[in-house]
């Protein structure tokens, strides 16, 4: 079924000569993928409370995940460099590894302060992202980017569905996170995610380059890469010089919000037990629901996307934001349900239309530097963003990050459906 429904959208063509390596390589990404999303929302669910409970408060949740992307913005222009150079396929693959290795210190945490040497060590694997962006837009068709990224979107909401019932049986006790005696189950969660990682690692292996061969060594010298970290920033800063302007400003638009949607993505579950009085229980059963309820709309957003432009959706994205925002700094447990939804169906949509557009805007050969060189400058100001909002939460008000999200929101919107054109021809 899978199979047939990849036909339809031109991805599946085994039988068909060249593209039987894009259509294999989104294959295996697709199922690597599954075993990824349908496991790591299971410790993520509760992560807040159990970083809280190894001893952070909530402002130091803030600078661990400030540490954390600090770490990620230092490789992503090496990432991308080493993408362009020398391929995507061998960094996925390896990294991917070190990623589910970086799972140990989670396991075995006994303070906060193990947490974040296993985010470093896992956002330092993360060198592979713009390899892998750059490799899925590879593998799809300019025509059927919108469908393909949406049905990633839609299968990866539905495997992700039964996490949060899972965590809600491991880490819970009378319906409520009680710690230390939950934090065996979050453990056990974490397990559960390594031997995922590691199966979905075993199974990145088998992906193909999808970078036309240019003289260079499939193997990429990384430390090498570090050395030549001035070069690699002008060469990757040198692409920005050779997109349409329109990528100038999906580039802001991009790192503005990005932060802010992370920042209160930690928060949730904090703000929604904490403030809210929402139940453990009843915070699992509405992230639940969300991943689900989400999936049609997702699907037939990648259907129109790719029919009717893909802007207008990037656009709606940015709006859902306002009232998802404003609905939960005074939701109770239905709001909270109405709230989850907007804001993850505006998050999907906004960064699939954003993804699809970069892949429209810019050619093959420059994708790894200009993901890279994006991701760097969005990773970087997310960084200092958790550090603005974990202030703002802890000393402050509560509300505060919720609500500066939806008035951001109303600029970011305005500047994408301004200055934000889709090109009549997509790169390939």
């Amino acid at each position: 079924m899978v199979r047939q429904f990849l036909g339809n959208m031109g991805l599946s063509n085994q039988l068909r000569g060249k593209n039987a390596v894009l259509s294999g390589n989104f294959l295996v990404l697709m199922i690597t993928w599954v075993l990824m999303y349908s496991t790591q929302p299971i410790p993520d669910t509760y992560s807040s409370l159990y970083y809280l409970s190894l001893g952070a408060t909530p402002f130091l949740l803030s600078v661990m995940f400030f540490v954390g992307s600090l770490a990620i913005a230092f490789v992503q222009l090496p990432g991308g460099y080493l993408a362009d150079k020398n391929g995507r396929k061998w960094l996925i693959a390896t990294m991917s590894f070190g990623l589910a290795i970086g799972y140990l210190f989670f396991i075995f945490a006994p303070s906060w302060q193990f947490v974040v040497i296993g985010l470093v060590v896992q956002n330092l694997c993360l060198i592979y992202q713009p390899a892998l962006m750059a490799m899925m837009l590879d593998s799809l068709e300019p025509g059927k980017r919108g469908i393909g990224m949406n049905f990633q979107s839609v299968i990866l909401n539905l495997v992700t569905l039964p996490a949060p019932i899972i965590a809600a049986a491991l880490v819970l006790i009378g319906g409520e996170y009680v710690s230390p005696q939950s934090n065996m189950g979050m453990r056990i969660a974490y397990s559960i995610v390594l031997v995922a990682y590691l199966a979905a690692a075993a199974l990145r292996v088998k992906l193909k380059e999808t970078l036309p061969a240019n003289g260079n060594e499939s193997r990429p010298k990384i430390l090498q890469a570090f050395r030549q970290y001035p070069k690699t920033v002008r060469e990757s800063w040198s692409v920005w010089s050779q997109v349409p302007r329109s990528a100038y400003y999906l580039f802001i638009t991009t790192i503005g919000i990005n932060g802010l949607v992370a920042a209160c993505e930690i928060y949730f579950v904090v703000y929604a037990t904490g403030v809210l009085k929402i139940t453990g229980s009843q915070y699992a059963i509405v992230l639940a629901l969300m991943y689900l309820s989400i999936a049609l709309p997702a699907l037939l957003a990648g259907l129109w996307m790719d029919v009717k432009g893909r802007k207008r959706f990037l656009i709606l994205g940015y709006l859902l934001y306002i009232p998802a925002m404003l609905l939960f700094v005074v939701a109770n447990f239905y709001l909270l349900l109405l709230s989850l939804f907007l804001f993850n169906l505006g998050n999907l949509l906004r960064v699939n239309s954003s993804q699809v557009l970069l892949g429209d805007l810019i050619p093959r050969e420059m994708r790894g530097k200009a993901v890279g060189f994006l991701q760097f400058f969005l990773y970087l100001t997310q960084a200092f963003t958790y550090l603005l909002a974990g202030f703002l939460y802890s000393y402050v008000a509560t509300w505060l990050p919720f609500v500066l999200l939806a008035i951001a929101a109303v600029p970011f919107g305005l500047l994408a459906a301004l200055k934000i054109s889709e090109p009549k021809t997509k790169e390939i």
